[in-house]
């Protein structure tokens, strides 16, 4: 049995149940079909799924106690969590338009894609593509920023 396997899958298991109860208070605005908690309680729904799949694998039989992998970089993992408290801060500051492909490519190079043409593409693209979903189709404002406000 892996026992890291078992206590990240209780542990999401409990911060989904957290983000499902606390989705269903929000205000409805209207007489949609889809309201504000429906897109938060579909991610917490798929999250408690993927747990209990990961809760079933660490009881599967035939794996050893701890099995071994690449030692985990510490230093990465802490300069990812660093990116992104910096990214909340641009979000604050510059607006989502602004920090969000700062921050995407910030996260590639740290995780060693060194590619500049394809990494500012894949910025530029993913940051398109999350301001139409958001601004267009389901009609919700991504933050502008104090400073252009």
């Amino acid at each position: 049995m892996k026992k890291t396997d078992l206590f990240v899958g209780i542990a999401l298991i409990l911060l989904s149940v957290a983000v499902w109860i606390t989705s269903g208070q929000f205000p409805s605005v209207g007489d949609t079909d889809v309201g504000p908690g429906f897109f938060p309680r579909l991610i917490a729904g798929g999250l408690i799924l993927m747990s209990l799949v990961l809760i079933a694998a660490a009881f599967r039989p035939g794996q050893a106690a701890e099995e071994a992998g690449p030692p985990t970089s510490w230093r990465r993992t802490i300069l990812g969590f660093v990116c992104m408290f910096v990214f909340l801060a641009l979000v604050y500051l510059g607006g989502f338009h602004l920090a969000t492909p700062v921050f995407l490519l910030g996260f590639m190079w740290l995780f060693g894609y060194r590619k500049p043409i394809a990494s500012i593409l894949v910025a530029v693209l993913v940051t398109l593509f999350i301001y139409l979903i958001f601004e267009t189709v389901l009609q919700v404002p991504l933050p502008a920023g104090v400073l252009f406000e």
